[in-house]
Protein backbone atom coordinates (compact mmCIF):
# COMPACT_ATOMS: atom_id res chain seq x y z
CA UNK A 1 0.00 0.00 0.00
CA UNK A 2 2.74 2.45 0.82
CA UNK A 3 4.64 1.82 -2.29
CA UNK A 4 1.11 2.37 -4.41
CA UNK A 5 1.13 6.00 -2.59
CA UNK A 6 4.81 6.78 -3.82
CA UNK A 7 3.68 5.22 -7.35
CA UNK A 8 0.61 7.26 -7.73
CA UNK A 9 1.26 10.55 -6.44
CA UNK A 10 2.89 13.33 -8.91
CA UNK A 11 6.21 14.99 -8.12
CA UNK A 12 4.60 18.38 -7.48
CA UNK A 13 2.25 16.55 -4.87
CA UNK A 14 4.21 14.35 -2.97
CA UNK A 15 5.22 17.09 -0.54
CA UNK A 16 1.37 16.94 0.68
CA UNK A 17 1.96 13.23 1.67
CA UNK A 18 5.67 12.69 2.84
CA UNK A 19 4.72 13.19 6.14
CA UNK A 20 1.78 10.22 5.82
CA UNK A 21 4.60 7.85 4.23
CA UNK A 22 7.36 8.54 6.73
CA UNK A 23 4.08 7.77 9.85
CA UNK A 24 3.43 4.79 7.80
CA UNK A 25 6.93 3.09 8.02
CA UNK A 26 7.32 4.00 11.70
CA UNK A 27 4.12 2.57 12.37
CA UNK A 28 4.44 -0.44 10.17
CA UNK A 29 7.58 -1.33 12.11
CA UNK A 30 5.95 -1.05 15.76
CA UNK A 31 2.91 -3.12 14.54
CA UNK A 32 5.97 -5.45 13.09
CA UNK A 33 7.74 -5.64 16.28
CA UNK A 34 4.48 -6.16 18.20
CA UNK A 35 3.87 -9.12 16.61
CA UNK A 36 7.05 -10.92 16.89
CA UNK A 37 7.92 -9.84 20.76
CA UNK A 38 4.50 -8.20 22.06
CA UNK A 39 4.94 -4.50 23.39
CA UNK A 40 3.85 -3.22 26.24
CA UNK A 41 0.48 -0.45 25.78
CA UNK A 42 2.57 1.82 27.49
CA UNK A 43 5.47 1.89 24.27
CA UNK A 44 2.79 1.46 21.58
CA UNK A 45 0.86 4.65 22.36
CA UNK A 46 4.31 6.57 22.92
CA UNK A 47 5.22 5.99 19.05
CA UNK A 48 1.58 6.36 17.74
CA UNK A 49 1.94 9.77 19.99
CA UNK A 50 5.00 11.07 18.04
CA UNK A 51 2.84 9.76 14.40
CA UNK A 52 -0.34 11.87 15.72
CA UNK A 53 2.04 14.86 16.64
CA UNK A 54 4.11 14.34 12.71
CA UNK A 55 0.55 14.26 11.23
CA UNK A 56 -0.72 17.17 13.12
CA UNK A 57 2.43 19.23 13.31
CA UNK A 58 4.01 18.46 9.37
CA UNK A 59 1.26 16.77 7.59
CA UNK A 60 -1.64 20.13 9.08
CA UNK A 61 -3.66 17.12 8.98
CA UNK A 62 -5.69 18.80 12.29
CA UNK A 63 -9.63 18.69 12.89
CA UNK A 64 -10.63 22.17 13.44
CA UNK A 65 -14.24 22.25 13.57
CA UNK A 66 -16.95 20.20 14.59
CA UNK A 67 -19.70 22.51 12.03
CA UNK A 68 -22.29 21.45 14.32
CA UNK A 69 -21.80 17.91 14.90
CA UNK A 70 -22.98 17.14 18.90
CA UNK A 71 -23.32 21.01 18.87
CA UNK A 72 -19.63 22.02 18.49
CA UNK A 73 -18.61 24.37 16.01
CA UNK A 74 -14.91 26.21 15.48
CA UNK A 75 -11.87 24.86 17.75
CA UNK A 76 -9.03 27.14 18.78
CA UNK A 77 -5.27 26.51 18.26
CA UNK A 78 -5.12 24.26 21.56
CA UNK A 79 -8.13 22.79 20.90
CA UNK A 80 -7.87 21.52 17.85
CA UNK A 81 -4.21 19.94 18.77
CA UNK A 82 -5.98 17.99 21.42
CA UNK A 83 -9.30 16.72 19.63
CA UNK A 84 -7.09 15.93 16.65
CA UNK A 85 -4.32 13.77 18.80
CA UNK A 86 -7.54 11.96 20.58
CA UNK A 87 -9.01 11.26 17.25
CA UNK A 88 -6.00 10.18 16.04
CA UNK A 89 -4.76 7.70 18.71
CA UNK A 90 -8.06 6.54 19.08
CA UNK A 91 -9.10 5.73 15.74
CA UNK A 92 -5.47 3.74 15.18
CA UNK A 93 -6.52 1.96 17.95
CA UNK A 94 -10.30 0.96 17.09
CA UNK A 95 -9.40 -0.46 14.47
CA UNK A 96 -6.36 -2.31 15.81
CA UNK A 97 -9.06 -3.57 18.62
CA UNK A 98 -11.44 -4.62 15.48
CA UNK A 99 -9.48 -7.07 14.38
CA UNK A 100 -10.04 -10.11 16.52
CA UNK A 101 -11.55 -12.58 13.65
CA UNK A 102 -10.98 -13.48 10.27
CA UNK A 103 -12.39 -10.45 7.66
CA UNK A 104 -13.87 -8.54 10.25
CA UNK A 105 -11.17 -5.46 9.75
CA UNK A 106 -10.57 -5.79 6.14
CA UNK A 107 -14.67 -5.77 5.68
CA UNK A 108 -14.64 -2.61 7.85
CA UNK A 109 -11.89 -0.82 6.06
CA UNK A 110 -13.36 -1.90 2.55
CA UNK A 111 -16.75 -0.01 3.86
CA UNK A 112 -14.89 3.05 4.89
CA UNK A 113 -12.57 3.66 1.61
CA UNK A 114 -15.86 2.63 -0.56
CA UNK A 115 -17.31 6.06 0.36
CA UNK A 116 -14.20 7.94 1.07
CA UNK A 117 -12.82 6.70 -2.49
CA UNK A 118 -16.30 7.57 -4.17
CA UNK A 119 -16.56 10.89 -2.21
CA UNK A 120 -12.55 12.34 -3.25
CA UNK A 121 -12.82 10.83 -7.11
CA UNK A 122 -16.65 12.78 -7.21
CA UNK A 123 -14.81 15.90 -6.20
CA UNK A 124 -11.70 15.69 -8.27
CA UNK A 125 -9.70 14.75 -5.30
CA UNK A 126 -8.15 11.83 -7.44
CA UNK A 127 -4.87 11.40 -5.22
CA UNK A 128 -6.79 10.62 -2.35
CA UNK A 129 -9.18 8.93 -4.05
CA UNK A 130 -6.57 6.94 -5.39
CA UNK A 131 -4.81 6.13 -1.93
CA UNK A 132 -8.32 4.65 -1.14
CA UNK A 133 -8.53 2.47 -3.94
CA UNK A 134 -4.91 1.06 -3.15
CA UNK A 135 -6.93 0.00 0.08
CA UNK A 136 -9.07 -1.29 -1.27
CA UNK A 137 -7.40 -3.57 -3.72
CA UNK A 138 -5.03 -4.10 -1.38
CA UNK A 139 -7.60 -5.20 1.32
CA UNK A 140 -9.33 -7.47 -1.58
CA UNK A 141 -6.29 -9.33 -2.35
CA UNK A 142 -5.73 -9.83 1.38
CA UNK A 143 -9.30 -11.12 2.20
CA UNK A 144 -8.84 -14.17 0.06
CA UNK A 145 -6.16 -15.77 1.68
CA UNK A 146 -7.58 -15.03 5.30
CA UNK A 147 -10.70 -16.75 4.88
CA UNK A 148 -11.28 -19.38 7.77
CA UNK A 149 -9.44 -21.33 7.47
CA UNK A 150 -6.78 -18.31 7.32
CA UNK A 151 -3.62 -18.79 5.85
CA UNK A 152 -2.62 -15.25 6.63
CA UNK A 153 -3.35 -12.79 9.16
CA UNK A 154 -2.99 -9.44 9.44
CA UNK A 155 -1.57 -8.67 12.53
CA UNK A 156 -1.01 -5.54 14.25
CA UNK A 157 1.31 -4.74 11.42
CA UNK A 158 -1.47 -4.45 9.07
CA UNK A 159 -4.25 -3.29 10.82
CA UNK A 160 -1.82 -0.25 12.77
CA UNK A 161 -1.04 1.02 9.20
CA UNK A 162 -4.69 0.73 7.86
CA UNK A 163 -5.67 2.33 10.47
CA UNK A 164 -3.53 5.82 10.41
CA UNK A 165 -3.91 5.53 6.78
CA UNK A 166 -7.62 5.43 6.98
CA UNK A 167 -7.89 7.76 10.13
CA UNK A 168 -5.75 10.58 7.91
CA UNK A 169 -7.78 10.13 5.13
CA UNK A 170 -10.77 11.05 7.44
CA UNK A 171 -9.27 14.06 8.46
CA UNK A 172 -8.94 15.41 5.31
CA UNK A 173 -12.34 14.61 4.19
CA UNK A 174 -13.24 16.42 6.84
CA UNK A 175 -11.27 19.82 6.43
CA UNK A 176 -12.03 19.64 2.16
CA UNK A 177 -15.16 19.11 2.53
CA UNK A 178 -15.97 22.22 4.53
CA UNK A 179 -13.05 24.43 2.92
CA UNK A 180 -13.01 23.40 -0.76
CA UNK A 181 -15.38 25.31 -3.16
CA UNK A 182 -17.79 23.99 -5.74
CA UNK A 183 -17.74 20.68 -4.94
CA UNK A 184 -19.87 18.30 -6.83
CA UNK A 185 -21.00 16.60 -3.40
CA UNK A 186 -20.82 17.91 0.11
CA UNK A 187 -22.74 17.57 3.72
CA UNK A 188 -23.67 19.59 6.34
CA UNK A 189 -21.63 18.33 9.20
CA UNK A 190 -18.96 16.19 7.79
CA UNK A 191 -17.39 14.82 11.40
CA UNK A 192 -21.08 13.45 12.49
CA UNK A 193 -20.45 11.22 8.37
CA UNK A 194 -16.63 10.48 9.57
CA UNK A 195 -18.07 9.15 13.12
CA UNK A 196 -19.96 6.51 10.85
CA UNK A 197 -17.27 5.69 8.77
CA UNK A 198 -15.86 3.87 11.83
CA UNK A 199 -19.27 3.30 13.91
CA UNK A 200 -18.25 0.06 14.88
CA UNK A 201 -14.48 -0.15 15.90
CA UNK A 202 -15.85 3.52 17.80
CA UNK A 203 -18.64 1.44 19.23
CA UNK A 204 -16.95 -1.46 20.00
CA UNK A 205 -13.91 -0.18 21.77
CA UNK A 206 -15.88 2.38 23.72
CA UNK A 207 -17.78 -0.43 24.95
CA UNK A 208 -15.08 -2.64 25.98
CA UNK A 209 -12.92 0.73 27.72
CA UNK A 210 -16.41 1.27 29.61
CA UNK A 211 -16.78 -2.87 30.60
CA UNK A 212 -12.94 -2.89 31.95
CA UNK A 213 -12.89 0.09 33.79
CA UNK A 214 -16.11 -1.15 35.81
CA UNK A 215 -14.32 -4.22 36.15
CA UNK A 216 -11.07 -1.68 37.34
CA UNK A 217 -9.18 -3.36 35.22
CA UNK A 218 -6.74 -1.75 32.81
CA UNK A 219 -8.70 -0.53 29.47
CA UNK A 220 -5.52 -2.08 27.43
CA UNK A 221 -6.53 -5.11 29.14
CA UNK A 222 -7.14 -8.09 26.51
CA UNK A 223 -10.20 -9.98 27.29
CA UNK A 224 -13.29 -11.61 24.95
CA UNK A 225 -15.77 -9.29 25.38
CA UNK A 226 -15.86 -7.50 21.92
CA UNK A 227 -18.96 -7.46 19.59
CA UNK A 228 -17.50 -10.43 17.35
CA UNK A 229 -16.84 -12.19 20.53
CA UNK A 230 -20.29 -12.14 21.29
CA UNK A 231 -21.13 -13.22 17.68
CA UNK A 232 -18.95 -16.21 18.13
CA UNK A 233 -19.88 -17.05 21.39
CA UNK A 234 -23.56 -17.12 20.10
CA UNK A 235 -22.80 -19.48 16.96
CA UNK A 236 -22.19 -17.38 14.08
CA UNK A 237 -18.61 -18.31 12.24
CA UNK A 238 -15.91 -15.82 11.56
CA UNK A 239 -16.92 -14.84 8.07
CA UNK A 240 -20.86 -14.60 9.06
CA UNK A 241 -20.02 -12.60 12.05
CA UNK A 242 -17.39 -10.27 9.75
CA UNK A 243 -20.34 -9.84 7.29
CA UNK A 244 -22.39 -9.05 9.70
CA UNK A 245 -20.76 -5.98 11.41
CA UNK A 246 -19.46 -4.76 7.99
CA UNK A 247 -23.40 -4.64 6.52
CA UNK A 248 -24.05 -2.91 9.92
CA UNK A 249 -21.18 -0.40 9.62
CA UNK A 250 -21.98 0.12 6.42
CA UNK A 251 -25.98 0.48 6.72
CA UNK A 252 -24.99 3.63 9.57
CA UNK A 253 -23.11 4.99 6.66
CA UNK A 254 -25.79 5.29 4.40
CA UNK A 255 -28.20 6.50 6.97
CA UNK A 256 -25.50 9.55 8.09
CA UNK A 257 -25.64 10.07 4.47
CA UNK A 258 -29.37 10.14 3.67
CA UNK A 259 -29.86 12.36 6.50
CA UNK A 260 -26.90 14.72 6.34
CA UNK A 261 -29.46 17.95 6.33
CA UNK A 262 -30.21 16.74 9.97
CA UNK A 263 -28.18 17.96 12.97
CA UNK A 264 -25.68 15.66 14.32
CA UNK A 265 -26.59 16.03 17.57
CA UNK A 266 -29.44 13.68 16.25
CA UNK A 267 -28.46 11.41 13.77
CA UNK A 268 -25.31 10.38 16.37
CA UNK A 269 -27.63 8.79 19.02
CA UNK A 270 -29.78 7.19 16.36
CA UNK A 271 -26.72 5.30 15.55
CA UNK A 272 -26.13 4.21 18.48
CA UNK A 273 -29.56 3.06 19.24
CA UNK A 274 -29.95 1.50 15.51
CA UNK A 275 -26.63 -0.45 15.87
CA UNK A 276 -27.39 -1.56 19.76
CA UNK A 277 -30.73 -2.66 18.65
CA UNK A 278 -29.81 -4.69 15.62
CA UNK A 279 -26.78 -6.18 17.13
CA UNK A 280 -28.70 -7.50 20.09
CA UNK A 281 -31.92 -8.56 17.72
CA UNK A 282 -29.14 -10.61 16.36
CA UNK A 283 -28.14 -12.20 19.23
CA UNK A 284 -31.32 -12.90 20.65
CA UNK A 285 -32.48 -14.17 17.70
CA UNK A 286 -29.27 -16.72 17.46
CA UNK A 287 -29.54 -17.46 21.56
CA UNK A 288 -33.32 -18.84 20.64
CA UNK A 289 -32.47 -20.72 17.51
CA UNK A 290 -29.50 -22.64 20.00
CA UNK A 291 -31.89 -23.19 23.09
CA UNK A 292 -34.39 -24.57 20.78
CA UNK A 293 -32.11 -26.82 18.66
CA UNK A 294 -30.52 -27.82 22.05
CA UNK A 295 -34.24 -28.84 23.77
CA UNK A 296 -34.62 -30.95 20.80
CA UNK A 297 -31.64 -32.80 21.13
CA UNK A 298 -32.74 -33.80 24.77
Amino acid sequence: MMFSIMLITPNNEFANLQYLLVTQMIIFFLGLKDDIFILSARNKLAIQAICAIILMVLAKARITNFYGTLGIYELDSVESYIFTFITIIGLVNAFNLIDGINWLAGLIAISTCSFLSFWFITNDFSLYGSIALSIIGSVIAFLIYNKTPAKIFMGDTGSLLLGLTITYLIIKFINLNHSSESLNLSFRSAPTIAISLFFIPILDTLRVFILRISKRKSPFSPDKNHIHHILLKRGYSHIKSSVILFLVNTVCIIICVVLNQISGKIIIPTLFVVTYTAVNLLLIRNFNKTNKSSILEN
